[in-house]
């Protein structure tokens, strides 16, 4: 029974001894990495944490160094997800580069801008700040909090709307000529050639005496020779007439 007891402490020592041989070696593959760093974010354009769509929204990350190392921001990168669910990634914003040193003790303003394109409403941003610190690369959390989307306002003096206006109207007058071209254009050609037209007046002239006397210039050559000439007297009884 004794020779059994000291077979099963001995099998323990054995089991136990190769799972700290295997946790040194887990931890010496994949070291835990951290940095000492004091990360604060404030929007300085919008106070109230109100991020508008389609417009530039910036966030200013002042990190502070506590270690008595030098540490460069490498880069900054950003992700908006679900309030109830953070890991329900919505978007992965844009990551920019940096080439900025923080000294030992030392604080630097990095400041990251970024454009909401969402549904108006609550959703949580998260910022990540990529530094290096000797050889090694930390990943710290710079904001993690509940952001409020919302829409720009419409004024009528915005630019944008009265480029699109003058744009609006320039294509209407366009196509409202077009049709009139197409339906009414040719009944007023047509009106305006009938007025042109005068009516034709027969050339005539009075004598001295007042009497009227038909202008004989624009009756063919023939015809005044063919016609009868009159008497004396039938002249008379004209010019009475």
């Amino acid at each position: 029974m004794a020779k059994l007891s000291s077979f099963w402490t001995l099998l323990f020592l054995v089991i136990a001894c190769t799972s700290l041989v295997f946790a040194q070696d887990e931890q010496q593959e994949n070291p835990i990495i951290t940095a000492d760093l004091d990360i604060t974010a404030q929007f300085p354009d919008n106070p109230f944490g109100l991020i508008v769509n389609g417009q530039r929204n910036k966030v200013l990350l002042s990190v502070t160094n506590k270690e008595d190392v030098d540490y460069s921001v490498l880069a900054v990168s950003a992700k908006v997800s679900h309030p109830d669910n953070p890991d329900k990634i919505l978007r992965n914003l844009t990551a920019l580069r940096y080439d900025l040193n923080i000294p030992a003790e030392g604080t630097v303003e990095i400041p990251y801008a970024f454009y909401s394109e969402f549904a108006p409403g609550e959703l949580a941003l998260t910022v990540f700040v990529d530094v290096l610190g000797g050889e090694k690369i930390v990943r710290v959390t710079g904001y993690d909090g509940l952001i409020t989307i919302t829409d720009p306002e419409t004024s009528w003096l915005d630019p944008q709307l009265i480029f699109l206006y003058i744009v609006l109207g320039a294509i209407s007058l366009g196509v409202g000529y077009i049709i009139r071209e197409a339906f009414f254009g040719g009944a007023k050609k047509t009106k305006t050639k009938k007025a042109s037209k005068e009516p034709a007046v027969q050339p005539s002239h009075r004598d001295e005496k007042g009497q009227m006397v038909l202008d004989e210039s624009w009756i063919p050559e023939h015809h005044l020779k063919n016609s009868p000439k009159q008497s004396p007297r039938a002249k008379k009884r004209s010019n009475r007439k």
